[in-house]
């Protein structure tokens, strides 16, 4: 590092300054010169006092000197007071924002390169002292009106011994030291100071959620710290986790082991200490040209002659798309490509040339000229505005043309094209030369004097897969020798000089005759997400290096390099800690493969991990192929590549003999097996991807198999069983030296691989074993025995809590019937677990998350059933449906059917004579799959999933009986409030989805708030297709409103437009009779009333008053009669109603009126 001397700046006469003391000691650990300078101090040095400068935000206002630098500035409360944040960033070289969205608002402003830097701990500090737990909570910080310190009195009330009150340095690592749980409420969505040094020290953190600035992009929230987004899941995570120690301690000691791991203020000072070293590194590069022309004197002459930059390029013309409307020339020379181009169609031209005259006379013929050096000058784009990028001939002109394209990817619109143009090292004539032992350039053509890179067809297919593309065509432009070739019959034998090769296909023959490869490309749609590589070292320091430039130079997708070293002592760990990328895991003893996995694993902050030995080496394209196959299949788990050395059907023949080959061989062998897969029973785990929902739901190695040796093979095993797919990506290819640390060790490896394989079989012996029975045998009266057929598991999954009213009923209705019962409890302080334990079900503790599907899905991770059935917690069958769903699942069901539909009925606070239930459809039965997954944070669904799975379901008139529901004021009053905070964290999350659209109409109606109802209801429906399960009831339940609106002539026209889509459904005919009925309709009132109770039911998803079709209905006929003046007929529906329901009042009086009026008549 050039960096010696360097200065913090920042004011700490105020106020402690933590953030600047906390920095200021992490940068002289690395540079001992550091000192730390006043802000009045700085107008007292000399030009070159320092080599750089970091200003860290102690938030006041000052002016930076002029000529003092280069500056790095920290802005840590752009949330705070972002124009001072700005104000200051002009003075700075280089800015860094705490805050994502500050970093993000300095952008939008013009700061182009200003970049996240969050906020971390000082570890020498923030320390876990050991002390003993003296409160279950603690705040450390300012005491501020509003929402922290209403979440606070709710945390005393609750909670009341606890600590809130301010405290630095050592004397606040003694107080988290003291907490059970560090609660932390940030001021404005801001990822504060308080989050890493809080987990420092030791507690469990529960903080707010603040994903939306970046919070999951640092931790992983349930395996790092807890969120909440509300009052009552904040009590509620601190009251399950003061409760269950183990989780709270395991998850404490997983975010401390990441914050000591990644987020310390050394590494914040490493990332601004470099920003410094490279701007003392730029001080010598000539600055940015600029859009302006060029500057006189300048204009000299064409270093390369004028017909260098005068070629119109016609056979790259002919693959630009005749509708492109805007087209850059990237190396445009004099904008004769671009000339032709606006003679041929309509479009705007702009240009990119380095040359001064000749951009000089490109700025003539073009729409926009830009006068750069493609590799030094910090030029910017407009944001995917072009519909065609060309960069023809220049790509090798550059050090580093990957930078360049991934530069292009922005500006190219979706859809857009990139052309290339590239001159072919593999052309015959150079290689003769070189078998000659020449390796000429000239001024012009495949070895042009100003080439610093070189390519064949292969590498520019790696090139564009690296920075993001995917080729759409390729062209062979033929060169000397192409016309003989292809007299001679195009065969697969080339001559070049004495050297001849055969065995070749015409596209690797037709390479050595070709000049130059004309390539059109798509950028790529597929943003993948970080996936975690995890290496595990244990000596073997040269292929530990091999591996990890492997790594670096082929793989071109988000990854994070996470190494766990079990006590090597040949150099490797030293190696290690100098990788600045590298987050890694120093173990004091050799803690076995297994469980140094599960270290790096417990870390991991992607959404897949990747087990990797480390004597491997990786190739191009190994981990987007592998990716391509897991992203295809949710019910993927696990997905490995093909390599040269490992045991099984992953092993492939290579042609290889030498490391330098390895990527060519692959590169070649991904293209012959282009998205070849299949199914296999184990993968080995020397290169092993695993889906993070598997390893959430299968969760680390077992740890049993030590130094290791099986322990892929039976998460293998695991998988399967949890019912992931197991895939190898034949495309995908990765080297393996082959059990170097054993190899080198003392081990002896034949008795260690015998020992665990004794585990193995021990563990699984029933599954290793010949596959049992479909039959089972059971004894009749007469001695005999019966064979019978297997019958199917059932699970059942519920979740409860305060239940123990209910719980008892429930599980006794349904024990019989299921063949285990899987409860989760979300926080239950009465004895509703005992109670389930009592009665044989399993009870797991899982904190309550303000989210319903998440809690379902916790409970589907223990299921072992083939079938899964839900119910809530006061429901209960009755024998007779028990009996049905139990025959249901024995039988055998069409494989596209994954769900069964029942039926639950929901009574009304009051119930005479039957009356007075809701039916509501539900998918309750499905099958076990890891890909079928509960949706949304209320009414949550499993369908969405089964259609995404292209399965189907089947109705049933199975039903349970929901008797629990608490009718009282108080109880709707509670329950509205929650349903309302859920709803509008799930339209936060997905704004604009129907089925939110609709659950928020639906509750605004429950509640008599008609007129949000409409809005929400017409929005859902805009946005929904006449297919999807709840648009039926969105019309009705619109219909309703607008009728309490008295909104007749608007309830008619969605009344006919609701019908022509579903003309038999009975609610909607219902509604649409009473609204016919208002306007004065009597013929289609009744019309429509006769069809709902002579017309059979629509099989569709419904939630429908069961007496709607029944006496609800013949009681509105009866009204509609009286208005229309037919008593008669009146008198005949009051009668229905009696002969159903003798002891209802209305149909009483009502015949009593009719009465009187046929007597006088009479």
């Amino acid at each position: 590092m050039n960096l010696q001397r360097v200065a913090v700046v920042f004011d700490n006469r105020p106020r402690p300054e933590t953030t600047g003391t906390y920095l200021l000691r992490a940068i002289q650990s690395l540079l001992p010169q550091t000192v730390h300078l006043l802000p009045d101090q700085l107008s007292t040095l000399s030009p070159k006092s320092f080599d750089g400068y970091v200003w860290v935000d102690d938030g006041l206002s000052w002016t930076w000197p002029q000529g003092v630098g280069p500056v790095a500035w920290w802005a840590i409360d752009t949330h705070l007071d972002f124009p001072r944040a700005w104000q200051h960033s002009q003075s700075a070289d280089t800015v860094f924002a705490a805050q994502k969205d500050g970093a993000e608002h300095l952008r939008q402003q013009g700061l182009a390169e200003a970049r996240w830097l969050p906020l971390a701990c000082d570890p020498e500090i923030h320390v876990a002292t050991g002390e003993a737990w003296e409160w279950d909570w603690g705040f450390v910080g300012n005491l501020f009106p509003g929402p922290r310190t209403q979440l606070l009195e709710c945390l005393i009330q609750r909670f009341p011994q606890g600590f809130a009150g301010r405290a630095y340095f050592q004397e606040m690592a003694s107080i988290y030291s003291r907490c059970r749980i560090a609660f932390n409420c940030s001021l404005k969505n801001d990822i504060n100071m308080r989050v890493f040094e809080s987990l420092a020290c030791g507690p469990l953190l529960v903080t707010n959620d603040l994903k939306a600035n970046g919070q999951e992009e640092l931790f992983v929230t349930g395996q790092h710290l807890i969120t909440y987004e509300s009052a009552d899941e904040m009590i509620d995570q601190v009251t399950y986790y003061l409760k269950h120690e183990d989780q709270r301690l395991q998850m404490a000691r997983a975010g401390r082991a990441l914050v000591l791991a990644e987020h310390t203020y050394v590494h914040r000072a490493k990332v601004l200490l470099q920003s410094l070293e490279k701007m003392m590194s730029r001080s010598v590069v000539p600055q940015p040209e600029t859009i302006s022309p060029t500057p006189p004197g300048q204009e000299t002459s064409f270093s390369k002659g004028t017909e260098y930059f005068e070629h119109a390029r016609p056979e790259v013309l002919a693959l630009i798309p005749l509708d492109a409307n805007t087209i850059l020339d990237v190396g445009c020379g004099s904008g004769r490509l671009g000339e032709s181009l606006k003679q041929r169609q309509i479009c705007a031209v702009w240009g990119l040339e380095r040359d001064p005259q000749a951009a000089s006379l490109a700025r003539q013929r073009l729409d926009h000229l830009l006068n750069v050096d493609l590799e030094h000058s910090q030029f910017e784009l407009p944001t995917q505005f072009f519909d065609v990028i060309v960069a023809a001939d220049v790509l090798e002109h550059l050090r580093d043309p990957e930078r360049l394209l991934r530069k292009l990817t922005g500006a190219l619109r979706p859809g857009g094209h990139l052309i290339l143009s590239l001159p072919n090292l593999q052309n015959h004539v150079v290689i003769r030369n070189l078998l000659d032992g020449h390796f000429t350039y000239e001024s012009a053509g495949l070895l042009d004097e100003d080439h610093v890179r070189f390519f064949t067809r292969n590498e520019i297919e790696k090139l564009l897969l690296r920075a993001g593309f995917d080729v759409e065509t390729t062209q062979a432009v033929p060169g000397p020798g192409w016309a003989e070739w292809e007299k001679q019959g195009s065969k697969g034998e080339v001559q070049v000089g004495g050297l001849r090769i055969s065995g070749l296909t015409r596209e690797r023959a037709a390479d050595f005759f070709t000049y130059q490869f004309l390539f059109r490309a798509q950028r790529r749609q597929h943003n993948p997400s970080l996936t975690s590589v995890i290496l595990v070292t244990w000596n073997q320091l040269a292929y530990t290096r091999l591996c990890l430039d492997s790594l670096r130079l082929r793989t071109f997708e988000p990854i994070e390099i996470i190494v766990v070293d079990n006590a090597s002592t040949d150099g490797t760990l030293e190696y290690l800690r100098s990788q600045p990328e590298i987050r890694l895991i120093e173990n004091t003893e050799n803690r076995g493969f297994p469980a140094a996995v599960n270290q790096g694993m417990a870390i991991a902050r992607g959404q897949q991990l990747l087990l990797l030995n480390n004597d491997t080496i990786v190739t191009t394209g190994w981990l987007t192929r592998m990716l391509e196959v897991l992203n295809t299949d949710p019910q993927v788990g696990l997905v490995g590549p093909v390599s040269n050395c490992v045991s099984g059907p992953q092993q492939v023949p290579v042609s290889y003999d030498d490391l330098s080959a390895i990527d060519g061989f692959a590169w070649n062998w991904s293209k012959q097996h282009h998205q070849e897969r299949y199914s296999l029973e184990r993968l080995v785990g020397f290169c092993l991807l695993i889906r993070r929902e598997t390893y959430e739901a299968l969760g680390g190695l077992d740890e049993r198999f030590g130094i290791g040796n099986f322990e892929d093979d039976d998460y293998c095993v695991r998988a399967r069983t949890a019912g992931y797919k197991v895939i190898v990506a034949v495309d995908s290819f990765v080297h393996h030296f082959g059990h170097r640390s054993f190899l080198a060790s003392d081990l002896d490896f034949g008795a260690l691989l015998e020992e665990n394989r004794v585990k193995f079989e021990e563990k699984w012996a029933s599954r290793l074993k010949p596959p049992a029975s479909p039959f089972h045998a059971t004894q009749v009266p007469d001695g005999g025995l019966l064979l019978q057929l297997t019958q199917p598991k059932l699970s059942l999954c519920m979740i409860v809590r305060d239940n123990e009213t209910t719980i008892g009923p429930c599980l006794e209705s349904i024990r019989p019937w299921v063949d285990e019962m899987i409860v989760i409890d979300t926080g239950s302080t009465d004895a509703t677990p005992v109670i389930c334990e009592s009665m044989g079900a399993t009870v797991h503790h899982w904190a309550w998350r303000d989210d319903f599907s998440a809690a379902r899905n916790e409970s589907l991770r223990y299921a072992t059933g083939e079938w899964i059935f839900w119910m809530d917690s006061d429901d209960t069958i009755s024998e007779e449906c028990g009996r049905q769903l139990q025959a249901l699942v024995r039988q055998t069901a069409p494989p596209h059917l994954l769900g069964y539909v029942m039926q639950v009925h929901c009574p009304g606070p009051t119930q005479e004579g039957g009356r007075n239930v809701t039916v509501v459809d539900h998918v309750k039965v499905f099958r076990n799959r890891p890909d079928l997954r509960f949706e949304h944070r209320i009414h949550e669904q499993i369908l969405p999933a089964i259609r995404r799975a292209g399965g189907d379901v089947a109705f049933t008139d199975i039903h349970v009986i929901h008797s629990g529901s608490d009718h009282s004021a108080e109880g709707k009053a509670r329950k509205l409030v929650r349903d309302f905070r859920l709803l509008e964290l799930d339209l936060k999350e997905r704004p604009d989805h129907p089925f939110v659209l609709f659950n928020l109409g639906m509750t605004c109606a429950d509640c008599g708030r008609h007129r949000e109802a409409v809005d929400y209801l017409n929005r859902c429906l805009a946005v929904s297709t006449p297919s999807e399960s709840h648009v039926r009831k969105a019309y009705a339940i619109l219909l309703s409103s607008l009728y309490a609106l008295s909104l007749h002539h608007e309830g008619n026209i969605i009344s006919q437009k609701a019908l022509q889509l579903f003309p038999n459904d009975k609610e909607l005919l219902f509604r649409s009779a009473m609204l016919a009925h208002i306007r004065g309709e009597f013929a289609e009132a009744e019309s429509h009333y006769l069809k709902v109770l002579n017309t059979k039911r629509d099989i569709a998803f419904s939630s429908v008053d069961a007496d709607l079709s029944g006496y609800k209905a013949l009681h509105n006929l009866a009204i509609v009669y009286m208005d229309s003046n037919h008593p008669e007929k009146a008198l005949k529906a009051w009668n229905q109603i009696l002969s159903q329901h003798p002891d209802y009042l209305p149909a009483q009086s009502g015949i009593s009126e009719v009465m009187n009026i046929l007597n006088v008549n009479c």
